[in-house]
């Protein structure tokens, strides 16, 4: 595998984890062993470097360098070493994949303060519902299942405290929604934090799906709100919320 096929093609489709607690293990190491419980594979390409690395972004960080068609014993060592910052995967129905320590721009952090992405190709999604004929439309139906089930076992298994899904955005950090940064459209939220009260009105306008850990509000993926602008300040005090608990919290 190539470097520059590390990245799926195509405009992307992602979901981001912020765990928010100890996990035992590098949280992007967490995230593989979770995939790989789904049937995913590592494909042998990663981003490595000495571990606890501060840096903004995967692969520009000084330190990290490329490595290609490695087995998945040395990905997997590498995973928990702490030293793999970025690997590439192939999950069962959804096909080329990268899970990545997210960036933080404008701001050298060590691991522990990344959102851990899994990014894929965006299929039908990268064009508007609108505009969808019949194939893009079942296209898109068997992408959404097959992307919802990862994001599912991920939340279950790992209960981060939240995770956001989106397509060509950014998975926003504690301290980013703590300064007023929008969390999102599509956002799990741990149900360990007790903030479902104050969900009613974003659960209102979109779709919600109970996990076992916590519920998916979603107001894009499953179906686009009636009213953006609503969602959006729905979730204005929750994010806040959500960033002034989590903004001081440490994880390996």
């Amino acid at each position: 595998m190539r470097q520059s096929s590390m990245w799926p093609g195509g405009v992307h489709l992602s979901f981001g984890l912020w765990p928010g607690r100890e996990l035992g293990e590098p949280a992007l190491a967490a995230v593989g062993d979770v995939l790989e419980e789904q049937g995913a594979t590592f494909a042998g390409a990663m981003f490595c470097g000495p571990p606890g690395l501060s840096f903004s972004r995967v692969p520009d960080a000084p330190g990290l360098g490329y490595a290609g068609a490695r087995s998945a014993r040395e990905v997997r060592r590498c995973l928990r070493d702490g030293g793999a910052y970025r690997v590439a995967m192939r999950l069962p129905g959804v096909g080329p994949a990268a899970i990545s320590l997210e960036a933080t721009p404008g701001d050298d952090a060590p691991p522990g303060r990344h959102p851990v992405d899994v990014t894929v190709e965006a299929g039908a999604f990268a064009i508007p519902r609108p505009l969808w004929d019949y194939e893009e439309r079942e296209a898109a139906e068997v992408r959404q299942a097959a992307v919802l089930h990862y994001f599912k076992a991920c939340c279950t298994a790992l209960d981060p405290a939240y995770a956001v899904l989106h397509s060509e955005g950014s998975t926003p950090t504690p301290s980013a929604l703590a300064t007023g940064r929008q969390i999102g459209l599509d956002v799990y939220v741990s149900r360990r934090l007790g903030l479902g009260p104050r969900l009613t009105d974003v659960a209102g306008l979109c779709v919600t799906r109970e996990w076992p850990t916590g519920t998916f509000y979603s107001g894009w993926f499953l179906r686009e709100t009636t009213d953006l602008d609503a969602l959006l300040a729905a979730w204005t005090r929750p994010s806040l919320i959500l960033g002034e608990r989590l903004s001081h919290t440490v994880r390996a």
